[in-house]
């Protein structure tokens, strides 16, 4: 009987990440919200600024164990799950996410069950199958969900008020602040991104009632005016944006949100703005053409100027997204920053470390980047900013095509201070 079964979904924690709690678990609190729906019995152990030494105490006693990963993470995930097998020799211990979708044949025995891709479907039959006792198969597969109205909200109630809703995830003193999905996948493939691998660049959207029927329901239940959506483009289907703006408008929220910068007009940033859009983040990423070429990214130069400049015409702010090491960067990076800070004057800019991840172009297959990965270790896939302490000294996890490991650290260290110093740096 499904009641008889108890779940125990575990979320690990990510010591790498300056704010834990920014980004809710999203991914977790669906499949809860799924198996919950279905009757099963569950609880959500959350181990998010917590340490190892926590997990002994805090695991416990369930059928099957239900661990999502990023690569990052499954260091950590492989402890919790040694930890949950002394708890229970009989459970089943599964592991999801992105690592487990992009490397599944090197999944440590530890685990039982290994989910590739979306996994909601996949996770109902992995419990189907242990109701069964039918214990034939390890790694499960599912199409993807074509309609994704059909998923209940993710279950937030399981967790603290405090752990789903952060007060840093739209702008400090904005108060509590809501992540929300409204659609999955990106159509791009750029070269640094494992996003296709789980998504295979296939776009599927909620519908625009479905996504303010869960914007209200945060309104009404918890009191949260702070949106941030999470989407890979928000921009990328025009009249199903402007649907949602325009249903979003009465609520008298503010968001923010994240797009390319070949996926804007003026018109369509104007709504977002009317509708409560405080803020648009664009993946950036470089300075140089080269290099944006290089990383299929499929933006030009001219591309980045106009979208910052149309949306701070329209009044919102813009951050920009930047990644320090990708292939055919050249030492300069930072003079190409200043050059556009004071030609755009962009309001923050975020900098991240080339990290490539299982699952990206440049990690499957790094000689045609001319890269070599260096280590194998994934305590040290961390995308490290530079912002906390000792990350600027941080040796990168490749060889790069054109500088040495030094000159790469040289460059970040530049340019972060050259960010701090004009007070970009919004760390959230």
């Amino acid at each position: 009987m499904k009641n008889d079964i108890m779940i125990e979904f575990i979320i690990p924690p990510s010591p790498y990440l300056g704010d834990p709690f920014r980004n809710p678990p999203l991914g977790i609190l669906y499949l809860a919200a799924v198996a919950e729906k279905e009757g099963y019995k569950l609880r959500i152990t959350d181990f998010r600024g917590k340490g190892p030494e926590s997990y002994k105490e805090l695991i416990g006693v369930a059928d099957v164990y239900a661990i999502t990963s990023t690569t990052p993470d499954y260091p950590e995930a492989k402890q919790i799950a040694n930890v949950a097998r002394a708890k229970n020799k009989k459970a089943w211990i599964v592991l999801g996410g992105i690592h487990a979708t992009s490397m599944p044949g090197s999944i440590d025995p530890i685990f039982d069950k290994v989910v590739i891709g979306e996994g909601e479907v996949s996770l109902l039959r992995v419990l189907d199958d242990f109701e069964k006792g039918n214990d034939q198969t390890r790694f499960y597969q599912s199409e993807m969900i074509e309609d994704l109205d059909s998923l209940p909200f993710p279950a937030r109630h399981l967790l603290p008020f405090d752990s789903v809703f952060s007060p840093h995830a739209l702008f400090y003193g904005a108060g509590p602040t809501a992540t929300v999905i409204t659609s999955r996948g990106c159509p791009y493939a750029c070269s640094f991104c494992a996003s296709k691998k789980m998504w295979k660049r296939k776009v599927r959207f909620r519908s625009p009632s479905n996504v303010v029927a869960e914007i209200k329901h945060l309104v009404d239940d918890y009191g949260i005016k702070n949106f941030r959506f999470h989407d890979d483009t928000m921009t990328v289907k025009k009249e199903w944006l402007r649907e949602v703006c325009d249903k979003i408008k009465p609520l008298g929220i503010r968001w923010r949100a994240g797009t390319r910068v070949d996926r804007v007009e003026r018109d369509v940033l104007q709504m977002m703005k009317d509708a409560g859009c405080d803020e648009i983040a664009y993946g950036v990423e470089s300075f140089s053409q080269e290099v944006l070429d290089k990383s299929n990214k499929k933006t030009r130069i001219p591309d980045i100027y106009r979208a910052v400049r149309i949306a701070k015409e329209v009044g919102m702010g813009v951050r920009v997204y930047l990644i320090i090491g990708l292939p055919g960067e050249k030492p300069g990076y930072v003079d190409r920053l200043i050059k556009f800070c004071e030609e755009a004057n962009p309001d923050a800019v975020d900098v991240s470390t080339l990290v490539p991840f299982p699952g990206c172009d440049i990690y499957d297959d790094p000689k045609k980047f001319g890269f070599s990965i260096s280590v194998e270790d994934f305590d040290n896939f961390v995308m490290a900013r530079g912002l906390g302490k000792d990350e600027v000294d941080m040796d990168f996890v490749f060889k790069h095509d054109v500088m040495s490991n030094e000159e790469l650290k040289d460059e970040r260290k530049k340019l972060l201070e050259y960010i701090k110093s004009r007070k970009m740096v919004k760390n959230f």
